[in-house]
């Protein structure tokens, strides 16, 4: 279990010293999320940066750093965009509460209050992935499938901390075309010939992204650990494959 008392000292710490706290959780069936805790008492507002899978938990925090710094200058962060290189470039957008509630749930619970603005890191084009929702409409299941999990129980015959190994273009909508499980736990799922994706372009995401993104990969779920799939990526029709 969590020592709620040691996180608590440990959030009041980093405000102290560096004015917020970030709070990164990945893992389970969800994309991976991250929201600021402090930054309330600047600017009015907390930062969500939700899924992105084409970032490093390290892009993640260099880029909030630098929204935060931008912040500072411009204080409204609705004229805040951030140019970071091969990074891209980074806007804010706002936050329904509806999402907030879900996600950011240990700020609420810092605050002891519930009312707190969010506002969400957004990307530019070039670097979005289906697991980045648009957190200004109201969370709806239903329209943001990939984020399902957030209140939709696992209700599949694997562990719900499955992953899977795959490719920047799965992640940006194309359709997957092979498929196999390796572990009870393990799979690899990718557009186009896996051996053949450059090695900058993979991923290791929850198995309920890929889930989210993608309904016919439900198929995937019932392969028998060394068995595969494979489908032409225009009739999309999977077939069996067994490695040998």
């Amino acid at each position: 279990m969590v020592d709620r008392a040691a996180l608590i000292k440990a959030i009041q710490a980093n405000i102290e010293n560096y004015g917020y706290h970030v709070t990164v959780v990945t893992g389970l069936n969800l994309p991976r999320f991250s929201y600021t805790i402090g930054c309330k008492e600047n600017f009015g507002l907390e930062i969500i940066f939700a899924g992105g899978e084409y970032y490093s938990e390290n892009d993640i925090r260099v880029i909030t750093i630098k929204i935060v710094d931008e912040l500072e200058k411009r204080k409204d962060w609705k004229t805040v965009n951030v140019e970071l290189g091969l990074l891209g470039s980074f806007s804010l957008s706002s936050v329904d509460k509806s999402w907030s509630r879900l996600v950011a749930l240990g700020a609420y619970d810092f605050y002891d209050q519930d009312d707190i603005q969010f506002v969400q890191i957004l990307p530019d084009k070039e670097h979005i992935t289906m697991d980045i929702p648009d957190m200004s409409m109201k969370f709806d299941s239903c329209f943001n499938p990939v984020w399902q999990w957030l209140i939709r129980n696992w209700d599949y015959s694997v562990p719900r901390n499955s992953t899977a190994v795959t490719n920047l273009k799965v992640l940006r909508g194309e359709k997957a075309t092979e498929a196999m499980r390796w572990e009870v736990d393990q799979w690899e799922i990718f557009s186009g010939a896996g051996p053949d994706v450059p090695k900058e372009d993979l991923r290791v995401v929850p198995l309920g992204v890929l889930l989210g993104i993608d309904q016919s990969l439900e198929q995937t779920i019932h392969l028998q650990v060394g068995t595969g799939l494979w489908r032409d990526p225009v009739h999309l029709v999977w077939n069996s494959w067994t490695q040998t």
